[in-house]
């Protein structure tokens, strides 16, 4: 027996709640094939996070610097935990040919004048940013995936939710028809 011939048999469904029903097998078998589809965003992500990562890895280096001045006293928040924040504060580090390098690093508050922090340099020797690990192209894959998944879902669901309005809103328009008829049915 096809599952439309049995679709057909439901003899206890209107018309409205058929079509609600199958609105709503279509918004999920949309949703289960937006899965390959937002897996293939997130890894185009991936993708692209890792190849920077190869890119940054390849052309920066990290060396030891120390601070020449204090960072701003660390904020403790209302739970009990210091802030994550951080200060611009001089450092100085080794250069390979023997000389010294000062430059602003972004430090932890509370940090000490003396204290060894990894510094990024490129490769005119300016200070840089740290290179995207692996971890954060794996997380932004997944991220990515995620969020365009959920985004489609949600879309359908709002869809849905319409198609339900404006269905519940043609049955009571043929429920208050009927009334109006069977008011006019027992009047004669």
């Amino acid at each position: 027996m096809s599952l439309v011939h049995l679709w057909r048999r439901i003899h206890l469904g209107r018309s409205w709640d058929r079509i609600e029903a199958a609105i709503l097998v279509a918004c999920v078998l949309i949703a289960l094939l937006g899965v390959p589809l937002a897996a293939a965003a997130g890894s185009e992500a991936y993708a692209t996070m890792m190849a920077r990562s190869a890119l940054e890895t390849a052309s920066r280096h990290s060396t030891t610097a120390f601070l020449l001045e204090d960072a701003p006293p660390a904020r403790i928040g209302v739970d009990g935990t210091p802030s994550a924040e951080t200060a611009q504060v001089a450092a100085r580090w080794a250069l390979p040919d023997g000389g010294f390098q000062e430059a602003a690093v972004s430090v932890d508050l509370g940090a000490s004048a003396g204290d060894a922090v990894t510094v990024w340099l490129d490769e005119s020797g300016a200070v840089v940013e740290p290179p995207v690990m692996p971890l954060d192209a794996a997380s932004t894959g997944i991220g990515v995936g995620v969020g365009v998944w959920l985004s489609g879902v949600t879309l359908l669901v709002a869809g849905y939710l319409l198609a339900r309005h404006l269905l519940n809103r043609a049955r009571w328009a043929a429920w208050d028809r009927e009334w109006e008829r069977f008011g006019q049915d027992s009047r004669s």
